[in-house]
């Protein structure tokens, strides 16, 4: 598979988008167009599986496909089919705009993930992010979902700016734009600032502190469907891009790791002590997206192969589990009090809820403990003690506000007014398989951080 064929599945997402957006023509209207997405997102996970490992895209080596972008990918499309699979049965109203955003996001995501330039990457990135303002203040008439997305649009701008003229100073200092002749070892203070500029933009898209403060009010503005796309697709790029880029020009550049150190120190405390006193779901979570964004960046600051590896990984853990959870908070409410007594009230729901926050935590044996396991231990090689103690004292914290959810569902009363949600096999679906991904995934953690490979 070679030169266009390798960008079949971001083709058929791309296609699945154009087909939402006139899914009143089609017999079903919108849960028809959701549908086609969802089997578009699908069968392109298939099709990420046949491009070869190593293989560029029709345009050179500005896209590469090696083991970390098909990892990327796969799980980027299925995590949109999974969404996609949930807006199926829980949708309501005219959904297709926010069908057809999704898939727009996630094609630039998975682009993003192979991009190996700095223009694609760019390009890519805003395509990943920009249809998410438009979903987080996707209702109309919600003014805090429109002053959220306002708030994210202006600082992931102003953050884009800033990247951009860092390129700049990478491109006049190196002559190039491609990754593999950027050259920074002998810019000086020049390189350092440079090196720091573009990674502020991508710092405040994966939300880490200081960066982060958009994060909280973006999300309590947008429904917990929103958000439960937007904390997690664009990550998984977000996480393999920063990793090529600093494989790039970290070399030579010795302050570059004690700075991307400090933002994932600073990142685990605010974002885990920030959680602590939320009582909206949402904005619990936009804290949590904060701390796990710092466990990341333990692994990317070590800058292995084993560390590198290790990051993508967890992402990925990391994502399957916010989703699910934002999911059940998309059906139950987003303030904690919504959840009261959903152990009585839907058994099979609350328990998998469980899982999921038992992953968050990361205890075994689901997938979100090997993937901290994973992290630490290449910190620990490479002699990053102080780092992972934090990472270790903040996992533990962390579940002081993960467990006030379980303490909800199962020892608080149902709240007064509640109405039955209806019943629907999509949208059960849909979390069953979240619940699923942390728990056999966690059994297949060796081979799984195998297939992520090594970054060409």
């Amino acid at each position: 598979m070679t030169g266009y064929a390798t960008l079949l599945p971001e083709i058929l997402l791309l296609l699945g988008a154009f087909l939402a957006l006139f899914s009143d023509r089609l017999p079903g209207g919108d849960r028809a167009g959701a549908i086609c997405g969802a089997v578009a997102a699908v069968a392109a996970a298939v099709l990420v599986k046949l491009v070869p490992i190593g293989a560029e895209g029709p345009f050179g080596d500005l896209l590469v496909f090696d083991g970390p972008a098909r990892f990327a990918r796969v799980a980027i499309a299925l995590l949109t089919a999974i969404w996609l699979l949930w807006t199926v049965g829980r949708g309501k109203g005219r959904v297709r705009e926010g069908v057809a955003l999704a898939l727009f996001a996630a094609m630039g995501a998975m682009l993003m993930a192979g991009a190996r330039e700095l223009i694609t990457f760019l390009v890519s990135l805003e395509l990943a992010t920009i249809p998410a303002y438009v979903l987080i203040g996707y209702r109309k008439g919600d003014v805090r979902g429109l002053e959220g997305a306002l708030k994210y649009f202006l600082l992931s701008m102003l953050a884009t700016l800033v990247t951009l003229y860092g390129f700049s100073f990478l491109y006049g200092i190196s002559g190039t734009t491609y990754y593999a002749g950027l050259d920074l070892s002998s810019a000086g203070v020049l390189g350092v600032t440079a090196a720091v500029l573009s990674l502020v933009g991508i710092f405040a898209k994966l939300s880490a502190a200081p960066f982060h403060y958009w994060a909280p009010d973006a999300y309590e503005g947008a429904t917990p469907s929103a958000v439960a796309f937007v904390a997690t697709v664009p990550k998984i790029a977000g996480a393999v891009a920063i990793i090529r880029l600093l494989a790039a020009i970290a070399p030579g550049l010795a302050p570059l790791a004690t700075v991307v150190a400090v933002v994932s120190a600073a990142s685990m405390l605010l974002g885990n002590l920030g959680a602590l006193t939320q009582t909206d779901v949402r904005r619990l979570m936009a804290y949590s997206a904060v701390a796990h964004t710092g466990y990341l960046l333990v692994g990317v600051t070590v800058l292995s192969e084993g560390g590198a590896s290790a990051a993508v990984f967890y992402v990925v853990a990391y994502a399957f589990a916010s989703m699910g959870v934002m999911l059940v908070a998309a059906e139950e409410g987003p303030a904690l009090t919504d959840w009261g007594a959903l152990a009585a009230r839907r058994p099979v729901a609350a328990w998998g809820v469980i899982a999921l926050l038992l992953s968050l935590i990361g205890i075994p044996p689901t997938i979100g403990f090997f993937g901290k396991l994973y992290l630490f231990v290449a910190a620990l090689d490479a002699g990053q003690l102080t780092l992972v103690l934090i990472a270790v004292v903040m996992s533990v914290v962390s579940a002081g506000y993960y467990l006030r959810i379980a303490r909800e569902m199962f020892f608080a009363e149902a709240p007064v007014g509640l109405v039955a949600i209806r019943k629907s096999a999509a949208a059960s679906l849909a979390l069953a398989l979240c619940v699923l991904a942390v728990l056999i995934l966690g059994v297949c953690a060796g081979p799984l951080l195998a297939a992520v490979g090594v970054f060409l």
